[in-house]
């Protein structure tokens, strides 16, 4: 859809929606404190922004492109076609659409590592809406990596959309500062590894969809990290649309001090999808007194015919005997939770690749220190 009747059509629609499609559901609703998000004003004109990106990365300020590196492979320019990979369907989503000043097509090719795209905002008090729409060709590998950020009294909704005809690594990283929405949604004909990481924020609500085709694949391991007052609500789905395809999530939560971490990986298998395999999984650690973290690993299957779907949960915390052996070798009581926290993050790097972690280790460090 182009995006001017986008525009329009949204306008519209954030009057009628609600903010999500169980409106009415306590349990639910508790998750996003959806109230953090209003109050705010769309800019009222296009932000004049430029930038300097290194090599093979691609910065967006404020809803506009400000910027790409020379990157081989890879094309970026302004698009107008949006919303491709899914419809508006909550408040949330058309109060982005409406804001939105234009759209960044960034098409991949050949191996890239990696390639950074960079979105943030930064107008205290207004509402900047970033959106990207990803084509990655059959001959793409290597490492994606979307980083989403947002100052503090802003807020700022991103969505990222497109499909991945190769096979590429999918960082997407959501570190908050003022309220952030961010919405991904991939369509995936070969594999993806999938690694998002979401850091901090007064509510920072990340929502990932990977729909997976005909004999394709997607692994999500992801990692959330609550910090003082933050609040996080992380959802990854992983949509068997097609035969003999194959999802799987693994999500690690901490959270510390008086932080609201939630995560939920969904695994489902749609009717069309006979003979997928789908498996979810949920690591949660509580780390601070105040603190609340709480995972939800949902299986939901539409045929009969399937190979197989699995869900659990877990709790990282120590328990006794642990705790005896740790310290019977000379660890602190009082060191126990930071080397648990660190263990749970060191479990997730070590899923990335070379060339990703560096960049997803440049992000930990100042919040883990």
């Amino acid at each position: 859809m182009d995006l001017k009747t986008v525009k329009s059509r949204a306008a519209e629609l954030a009057a009628k929606l609600p903010w999500q499609e169980v409106a009415d559901s306590p349990t639910v609703r508790y998750y996003t404190d959806w109230s953090k998000f209003e109050g705010f004003r769309p800019l009222a004109a296009k932000p004049a922004v430029s930038a300097s990106p290194g090599p093979c990365e691609v910065v967006v300020v404020d809803g506009v492109l400000a910027g790409a590196g020379e990157c081989r492979g890879v094309e970026v320019r302004r698009s107008e076609e949006v919303f491709k990979q899914f419809v508006i369907n909550s408040k949330i989503l058309a109060l982005h659409a409406a804001a939105l000043q234009e759209a960044v097509y960034v098409k991949v090719r050949g191996r890239v590592e990696p390639l950074v795209v960079r979105s943030v905002a930064s107008v205290a008090g207004s509402h900047v809406a970033s959106h990207v729409v990803l084509d990655v060709e059959e001959s793409a590998e290597g490492s994606i990596v979307v980083q989403v950020e947002n100052g503090a009294g802003a807020m700022h909704t991103a969505v990222v959309e497109g499909e991945v005809r190769g096979s590429v690594e999918y960082v997407l990283i959501s570190r908050g500062g003022g309220p952030q929405y961010v919405h991904s949604a991939l369509a995936v004909y070969s594999s993806v590894a999938a690694r998002p990481l979401v850091v901090g924020g007064v509510m920072n609500a990340v929502r990932e969809e990977y729909i997976i085709g005909e004999g394709a694949s997607a692994e999500a391991v992801g990692l959330e990290l609550g910090f003082g007052d933050s609040r996080m609500d992380h959802v990854v789905s992983m949509i068997n649309d097609a035969p003999r395809g194959r999802g799987y999530a693994r999500l690690y939560a901490v959270a510390a001090d008086r932080s609201f971490v939630t995560q939920r990986a969904v695994g489902r298998i749609t009717p069309r999808g006979v003979g997928s395999n789908s498996a979810v999984e949920g690591v949660v650690y509580i780390a601070g007194e105040g603190a609340v973290a709480n995972t939800q690993p949902v299986i939901l299957v539409e045929t009969g015919e399937v190979e197989g779907a699995r869900h659990s949960a877990a709790d990282a915390a120590l328990d006794e005997e642990k705790e005896f052996f740790l310290r019977s070798r000379g660890v602190r009581r009082e060191d126990l939770p930071k080397l648990l926290v660190m263990s749970l993050v060191d479990q997730y790097l070590a899923s990335l690749s070379e060339p990703s972690r560096k960049v997803l280790e440049a992000v930990l460090k100042p919040v883990l220190s």
